[in-house]
């Protein structure tokens, strides 16, 4: 990296990291035109390096982001050795990096190749009954799943496998919404978007009863209507739960399944599905939440939300 810093005029290279660390996230680094254009023509192999290079600069650039990440990961695993930390702390950084060529790939390369890939690359056996059971009962199936793994494939490839499945999406900007939705709508998949509908609670109440798949993510923290009534641990941190995944499965007696899509290596994955009991003695939020948990503190480098671990609504 020395040679590209003194090819670079040392003022237009500071100019270019403060616009980096204070405008620019990762996401939209990486989708500025010149590099949707490349991501476009390309093959998936050159794609993929292509954006592991640009990661590479983008934390090089922004330490502060990869040090506040380091430092959750200690806060949060603290009985750990600091070389094991360190080792977790790289593969989180890795993992990062995979997820933004799945969401780009998934967002820009082409719908025939995508579909190839996913149906090639993903391994769905001994837990497709889970889900396969879970649709007989018509009562709809809601999917939690986290911020780990491919989840940007995992209800992409759900739809490619003709099951009948809507997620929720949020766009950072009205021209990238303008791109996706058709891409997402040729693969059968039905997108809610918050910022086009009255009530998210409400359309996704109506996917339900029409004994759809409905995927939504347990660990969006920045959405979350925490559950004063009640205090869990996650990570070591107590928080106050979400309360809209209770309220969701109460008003609509939906099946409530957790899945994970899990690396398994290069460009393989697995599927994994586990049914949460209709019962149990904590809210059905709590429990799913502390099924993620079991599998961060397993595969903590799948996991891509430890920059915001420290955002979770404490408890009081």
């Amino acid at each position: 990296m020395p040679t590209f810093v003194h090819v670079l005029p040392s003022n237009r290279l500071r100019n270019w990291r403060q616009r980096l660390r204070s405008q620019l996230s990762l996401s939209k680094f990486l989708q500025l035109r010149f590099n949707l254009f490349l991501l476009s023509i390309w093959p998936i192999s050159f794609t993929k390096a292509y954006i592991w290079i640009l990661a590479r600069l983008y934390f090089m650039c922004c330490p502060g982001k990869t040090n506040t990440i380091l430092r959750n990961i200690g806060r949060a695993l603290k009985e750990r050795q600091s070389s094991e930390i360190n080792k977790i702390y790289k593969g989180v950084i890795r993992g990062i990096i995979h997820h933004y060529q799945e969401k780009m790939l998934n967002g820009f390369f082409e719908t025939p190749k995508l579909r190839k890939f996913l149906i090639s690359r993903v391994c769905f056996d001994g837990f497709e009954r889970v889900l396969q059971d879970a649709l007989k009962e018509g009562r709809g199936v809601i999917i939690a799943t986290g911020h780990y793994g491919a989840l940007e494939y995992l209800p992409r490839y759900l739809a490619i496998r003709k099951y009948p499945t809507v997620t929720m999406v949020k766009f950072k900007t009205e021209r990238l919404k303008k791109i996706l939705i058709p891409r997402a709508i040729e693969d059968g998949l039905g997108v809610i978007v918050p910022g086009d509908v009255t009530n998210v609670m409400h359309e996704a109440t109506k996917v339900l009863t029409q004994k759809k798949i409905f995927v939504t993510q347990c660990d969006e923290s920045e959405e979350w209507r925490p559950d004063p009534n009640y205090t869990m641990e996650f990570l070591g941190r107590k928080t106050h739960p979400d309360r809209m995944l209770t309220v969701l499965c109460k008003r609509t007696r939906a099946v409530l399944l957790f899945g994970l899509l899990h690396r398994e290596g290069k460009n393989k994955y697995k599927l994994f599905l586990h049914r949460v009991p209709d019962e149990g003695d904590a809210p059905i939020s709590v429990r799913t939440l502390k099924l993620l948990e079991k599998y961060i503190y397993r595969y903590p480098d799948q996991w891509y939300e430890w920059k915001k671990y420290d955002r979770f609504p404490c408890a009081s």
